[in-house]
């Protein structure tokens, strides 16, 4: 029996060192937008880091004029909102019955669209932009010179505004993300975008600030 129970908790150790992820996406972003105007909070870049859908993590930048500095951890099915002026942190627990983590691009334009056509754009998420594009069937083509970098391409029709990816480098990388509506275009830019070491540490519990549990 000792055998037994050696050799199970030998498999149990195993799967759960295969379940951990070896690598993470870190991204940085700004977005240029008429609704972020230079010098707004809106318009302030945004860290995130990410690893499947069990770990996202947002590092905002100060809003000295609220008196909040974001954080958002979130490790399946816990997450974390850390206010890091005050160093105080609501905690909560996601009820399922799926545990994803979820970072919309363009969550504030999901009411501008029809019911029919939100949940498209809900899908759209950092750090599996290729994905969705791709899914979804747009061909990459040719795009312009952005940035001093020649982009390639993706874009996607959802009822009358337009999704653009445009990418670049070896390995293929997003450069910036544009909506556009009418006369509106939101566009986020990426300042970083690439693949390291995973870290558990940026998905723990928070330490330091006083947390706020969730309510039996």
């Amino acid at each position: 029996m000792r055998i037994i129970l050696i050799v199970a908790s030998l498999f149990t150790s195993c799967l759960f060192a295969q379940q951990t992820p070896k690598t993470m996406i870190r991204m940085e972003v700004i977005l240029q937008s008429a609704d972020a105007p230079a010098g707004s909070f809106a318009a302030q870049p945004k860290v995130m880091y990410r690893s499947g859908a069990q770990y996202c993590r947002i590092e905002e930048a100060l809003d000295a004029a609220n008196g909040i500095h974001g954080l958002v951890i979130i490790n399946e099915p816990d997450f974390w909102m850390v206010n890091l002026v005050d160093h105080t942190a609501k905690h909560a627990v996601d009820s399922g019955p799926t545990f994803d983590c979820r970072m919309p691009i363009f969550p504030s334009l999901v009411s501008k669209l029809p019911d029919d056509q939100k949940p498209k754009l809900m899908s759209l998420e950092f750090g599996n932009e290729m994905e969705f594009f791709r899914k979804n069937g747009a061909i990459p083509h040719p795009g312009p010179v952005l940035q001093t970098k020649q982009t390639t391409a993706y874009i996607l029709a959802i009822g009358d505004a337009s999704l653009g990816l445009f990418t670049y480098g070896s390995p293929e990388r997003p450069l910036g993300i544009a909506w556009t509506h009418g006369d509106e275009h939101d566009i986020f830019w990426y300042a970083g975008y690439g693949d390291m070491p995973f870290d558990p540490k940026l998905f723990t519990k928070p330490e330091n600030v006083k947390i706020e549990e969730p309510k039996p």
